[in-house]
């Protein structure tokens, strides 16, 4: 039995119907046309393909790959080009030699003058003239600012005369006091007259010693209208105007001296130890660049800042030509430990590997593995020491190239070559 008979009449399509109709007339079936369906698929693609490589992403498609292969082969030549020769820089290596190891703490901190001063008036005046402007320099003795001493003068003299009439009436009261005490030896005159003389010679002596003393103040105020410098220096600040009346302790001028500077930075608690005055310190100062001004501590702080962990160390810094000011900021590293005529590579050249510590080291055209004694670090870390392997004058790699292999065939090559 056939799958259309099989199935009632009222399960069946129409086509199913059709079908058993022709069957039972003696005629076959119909056969369905699923080839129509997949010419048209077949069709559209075709159509589509043929759009595609006229709008010329195809075309673009195959420029791209092109290039890439290009590219590609390019890489690889230039892979077996370095595999066959690899070109060293002058950075990559370094001559081995003989130098003087060194243990360092690096420290930053500003410039400021060794030795400052801050001028004030001593006395009540008005101020007549100011002879010197900022950055000016002075020497030792020069007049800076100078006082009208119109009432200086009168004060003085004032002084002067109540002092000597003073000192008249204390010459008559000794008189009278030696007169009246030969009187009282002889019975002449009561003792009680002596008491009250001697007590007016003392009130007049203590008088006319308070007014010696308001004479010498006054001559001091008289003597410092003229406000001289006490050092050779070079004027940071002037606070004052000739016109302007001044007090005593007024601002007038700041004096600084720039031949000897001083670095206060801090360092760390833990190095206290190895701190000491006396340390050499390499210190670069902003605006010159790489050069190196040789300093050396001075004097440490025996407290931490609070809160800190940070011990304050003071750096003396030479300045004989006065090219540097105090505020540039300044960082260096004190040399806490050095030795000299010693064998170091950067920490970057040693390597590792199963049979041990080693370095790269350049013979002719080529380069080898060199076994290596390690020493201790210094520097922080920065500089193996060898203890030996190595010979002055070696060419050692300097630099991690991991790709650089032992037997190698290497070029030194200058920069921008």
């Amino acid at each position: 039995m056939s799958k259309d008979e099989a199935k009632p009449d009222w399960a069946m399509s129409k086509r199913e119907r059709e079908n058993a109709a022709r069957v039972a007339a003696g005629q076959p079936p119909k056969k369905r046309r699923r080839w129509i369906f997949w010419l048209i698929v077949l069709v559209v693609l075709v159509a589509g393909a043929g759009w595609f490589v006229q709008s010329g992403q195809f075309a673009e498609m195959q420029a791209q790959r092109a290039a890439a292969e290009a590219e590609a082969q390019a890489e690889a030549d230039a892979r077996a080009a370095r595999a066959a020769i690899i070109q060293l820089a002058p950075f990559e290596v370094t001559a081995v030699a003989p130098s003087t190891l060194v243990e360092t703490l690096k420290i930053t901190g500003s410039l400021a003058p060794a030795r400052q001063v801050h001028i004030s008036s001593e006395v009540t005046a008005r101020v007549e003239s100011v002879a010197v402007r900022e950055g000016e320099r002075v020497e030792l003795g020069d007049v800076l600012v100078r006082f009208d001493t119109e009432a200086l003068d009168i004060a003085l003299t004032q002084a002067r005369a109540n002092a000597e009439a003073t000192r008249v009436q204390l010459e008559k009261a000794r008189t009278d006091f030696e007169r009246t005490q030969d009187l009282v030896e002889r019975g002449l005159s009561a003792s009680n007259t002596l008491t009250a003389v001697r007590s007016a010679l003392d009130q007049l002596t203590a008088t006319l010693a308070a007014q010696d003393t308001l004479v010498a103040s006054a001559q001091r105020s008289r003597d410092n209208a003229l406000v001289r410098a006490p050092f050779s220096g070079v004027v940071s600040v002037r606070a004052v105007d000739p016109g302007e009346f001044a007090a005593t302790g007024s601002a007038l001028v700041t004096l600084v001296d720039l031949t000897s500077l001083e670095v206060e930075a801090n360092a760390p608690v833990a190095y206290a130890p190895d701190l000491a005055p006396g340390l050499d310190v390499d210190l670069t100062v902003e605006g010159f660049g790489d050069r190196v001004f040789r300093g050396k501590v001075e004097r440490v702080s025996p407290v931490a800042l609070e809160g800190s962990r940070m011990l304050p160390v003071y750096v003396a810094l030479e300045n004989e030509t006065g090219e540097l000011r105090g505020g540039m900021f300044a960082s260096g590293r004190i040399v806490l430990e050095a030795r000299a005529d010693g064998i170091g590579v950067p920490a970057g050249a040693l390597r590792h590997d199963a049979e041990g510590a080693h370095v790269i080291v350049v013979a002719g055209d080529k380069v080898e593995r060199r076994a290596v004694e390690v020493g201790r670090s210094w520097d922080a870390g920065a500089v193996i020491e060898i203890a030996s392997g190595l010979e002055p004058g070696d060419m050692v790699v300097t630099e991690p190239l991991p790709e650089l292999q032992p037997g190698d065939t290497v070029e030194l090559v200058e920069i921008g070559q």
